[in-house]
């Protein structure tokens, strides 16, 4: 009884390659270095080519071994380089799904997806290679048992590592059902060659049969995965089919093999249950060969199987009937035989871990070479010299500028709510007027007075009554078409079928109201202006006088000295008048250091010495962070200063109020002195009300002229709407006129045919 497996090697299933379109780097990767490492891309001249030429292989595969290792080699550059380039640069990567024809390539800008696919065509040229090999040979099978291991290791790293380093989902060929449907078949057709090696090596039959059942469960496995809907269509139903016959006849050989054993076993009933078994498992086998495109080698391999086992069956059934007369058992109470796992998922060095293989020696790998773009500092330290220049600038913004400015602001307020500038102008003469409100009320008078703002106003208004009109025409529009629509409805009754006006006009009359309201609260902002205007006229026209009318217009302090608390008051104002032009310097000298500022020296140090003892160790930004804040303490003094600023501040503000408030109790209210000073006060607040009113007009024009380009767009669709909506009418009076034969030939007239068609749907 020979019981040799096949020889062929068409009995087993190969994976296609992966295709892609053609690409190029060289551009994309030019400028990414161009712009984020600073160097010159020239200088990676070499590097560009070879990836390049790395890439056109893969448009065109062969199935042997140099192909496979320009493969490998490519993806070892890809893994070497995903260090050194974000995982986007700019490039789209075309891959076409594994199975199918007409289909167009799922493009994406991912580094990571074009090793992934890189990755998924190895595997495949393994599967390839593994079925290519002559199995009648001890080292054929050998050869093919490593191919198939390796392709299996392939999809287990892509399915591990590769595809979830793409950040995305995978194509539906990368899912995780369908990558572990391939490593279940990779594992069958490996375990499938160990079975194989052990037959021609004869090899106990209880082994062999350990070895089969195992196999039959890689192609069970693989069987249901590819059954899952998710990826239903992912394989051809050819491949269903095969792994299901597979499954089946590895289960028929290792019951078949155990019969075997049986027989030394002197268990003879046994023999006869599993030859049974055996049997059943060929027959369903048989059931499913109706799909024509299974191939014959695996049919005829069925075929011999079948007869091995029904001779043998016949014999046994014999023999038991006539000698041995022992009980037949049912299959359910047959001992299980235990399964024998002899392959692994098993991707070799060069693509498990290709940087080691790239710096173990002096001399290049002779498969994947020496790495390329290796004289590039890797991404991880551009990344965190982003991180360190994000931080740096932060800090100096908001812990030195944004503080000193906030100090300057709170300054400021202060002493404008103790009027202190125009205070502290009376000190300045007793007669005459203070230079600061001599050029205020010089600003003032060039820009025309009150009567400018007035004038202002006006045209405020005549903007906000144009775009009132607008609006009302927009609205005047509608209503008419509205009140046209009700009219026809009236006149034709149930006959006038199309929607009614105010239905298909809402989202106008929404958009609408939304401008009446904004238009209603500019309005009101409008009154408020001009109250603000009205109350201020006077005051603001008296700026506008001349020199020598303005001074006889202030009272005079003369034989008034300023007080002890006057002179305090200045002289705390000009304490901070030095700390202001101190904080001015301060800023320039911050920004200055921030903007000389370049840690990349430190970084690299710092890089060198994380690699230093494994040069394929991952460098990730965060492992810069204490070099981070070792570098940001050289700006410890600006924040020093800030700080003593701030105290500074508090204590002078502190004082001025105490000395304000000491002069106040002094001055009697009624003294030549206080009435000068209520004078300068109400000059310079006007002076800042002038400029105010002035802003907010300026800024009321601006919004009326930028509000009525909307107002426009707004009116235009409306009246758009209504021109549609009357030549629809128009077409629906002529069309019942013509049914109807009772309008006049004036009203046939009036409305000329024209083809049934509503567009109004799209509103």
């Amino acid at each position: 009884m020979s019981t040799e497996p096949p020889t062929t090697t068409t009995n087993m299933l190969s994976i296609s390659s992966k295709k892609t379109e053609r690409i190029v780097w060289t551009p994309y990767l030019r400028e990414y270095i161009s712009n984020g490492y600073a160097e010159h891309p020239d200088l990676y001249t070499d590097d560009f080519r070879v990836l390049d030429e790395l890439r056109n292989d893969c448009i065109y595969m062969e199935t042997n071994q140099k192909a496979l290792n320009r493969l490998i080699k490519y993806y070892a550059q890809l893994v070497f380089i995903s260090a050194k380039f974000p995982i986007d640069v700019g490039i789209e990567f075309p891959w076409y799904l594994t199975f199918g024809e007409g289909q167009k390539p799922v493009s994406h800008r991912n580094m990571n997806y074009e090793k992934a696919c890189v990755l998924y065509s190895i595997g495949a040229v393994y599967s390839q290679l593994g079925n290519a090999e002559n199995r009648s040979t001890t080292e054929g099978i050998k050869r093919a048992c490593n191919y198939f291991q390796h392709a299996a290791g392939c999809f287990q790293l892509l399915l591990d590592t590769v595809v979830p380093e793409m950040r995305m989902a995978p194509t539906i060929d990368m899912s995780p059902y369908a990558l572990q449907t391939l490593i279940n078949l990779m594992l069958a057709q490996a375990q499938e060659c160990v079975w194989q090696k052990a037959a021609m090596d004869q090899l106990r039959d209880g082994t062999i049969a350990r070895l089969a059942l195992k196999i039959a469960e890689f192609y069970d496995a693989a069987c249901e995965l590819a059954s899952n809907s998710s990826i239903s269509n992912v394989y051809p139903k050819s491949w269903l089919t095969h792994m299901h016959i597979k499954a089946l006849h590895f289960n028929a050989a290792a019951q078949f093999r155990k019969s075997c054993e049986c027989i030394s076993q002197d268990k003879y009933g046994e023999e006869v249950a599993r030859l049974q078994l055996a049997s059943e498992f060929v027959k369903r086998a048989f059931e499913l060969k109706n799909n024509k495109s299974i191939a014959p080698s695996v049919m005829n391999d069925l075929r011999s199987l079948q007869h091995i086992i029904s001779t043998n069956l016949a014999r046994a059934e014999k023999d038991n009937d006539v000698i041995y007369l022992e009980r037949i058992p049912l299959p359910a109470a047959l001992p299980a035989i235990t399964k024998t796992q002899m392959v692994k998922a098993q991707a070799p060095t060069e693509i498990a871990d290709p940087v080691s293989l790239m710096h173990d020696k002096d001399l290049p790998h002779p498969v994947i070479g020496l790495p390329l773009f290796q004289k590039l500092v890797p991404f991880a330290v551009h990344q965190a010299a982003s991180v360190y220049v994000d931080r740096k600038e932060r800090l100096v913004k908001e812990d030195i500028i944004h503080k000193l400015e906030e100090l300057n602001s709170v300054y400021h307020s202060s002493i404008e709510s103790l009027h202190l500038p125009a205070l502290l102008a009376t000190t300045e003469t007793s007669t005459g007027l203070p230079e600061s409100i001599m050029q205020q009320a010089a600003e003032v008078r060039s820009g025309g007075g009150s009567q400018a703002l007035y004038d202002m106003w006006e045209q405020v208004q005549r903007a906000s009554a144009k775009n009132a009109d607008i609006l009302e025409d927009a609205f005047n529009a509608l209503d008419e078409e509205h009140e046209a629509d009700e009219a026809l409805r009236s006149r034709y009754t149930t006959e006038w079928q199309r929607p009614e006006s105010h239905i298909l006009t809402q989202q106008l009359a929404a958009q609408g109201q939304k401008h009446r309201q904004t238009l209603t609260s500019a309005q009101k902002a409008d009154l408020i202006v001009r109250n603000k205007l009205d109350t201020w006229a006077n005051i603001i026209d008296v700026l506008c006088l001349t020199r020598e009318e303005l001074e006889s217009s202030i009272p005079s302090s003369e034989g008034n000295s300023p007080s002890d608390s006057l002179m305090r008051i200045k002289k705390l104002v000009e304490d901070m008048n030095v700390n202001m032009r101190l904080r001015k310097d301060l800023v320039d000298q911050a920004r200055k250091m921030s903007n000389a500022d370049d840690i990349s020296p430190a970084l690299l140090k710092k890089a060198a010495e994380l690699t230093a003892k494994s040069p394929i160790i991952k460098i990730e930004a965060a492992q810069f962070e204490d070099l981070f804040v070792d570098e940001l303490r050289k700006y410890d003094t600006f924040i020093m200063t800030v700080d003593q600023q701030d105290e500074q501040q508090s204590t002078i503000l502190r004082q001025l109020n105490e000395a304000y408030h000491q002069y106040k109790a002094r001055v009697n209210d009624q003294s030549s002195g206080a009435k000068r000073e209520k004078a300068l006060q109400n000059l310079n607040q006007a002076y800042f009300k002038y400029k105010e009113i002035k802003t907010n007009l300026t800024e009321g024009l601006k919004f009326y002229g930028d509000h009525a380009k909307g107002l426009n767009t707004f009116c235009d669709t409306c009246r758009d709407y209504c021109y549609r909506r009357q030549a629809e009418s128009e077409q629906l009076v002529r069309k019942l006129s013509l049914g109807m034969g009772n309008l006049s030939l004036q009203d046939q007239e009036n409305h000329p045919q024209q083809p049934q068609q509503s567009n109004w749907s799209r509103w």
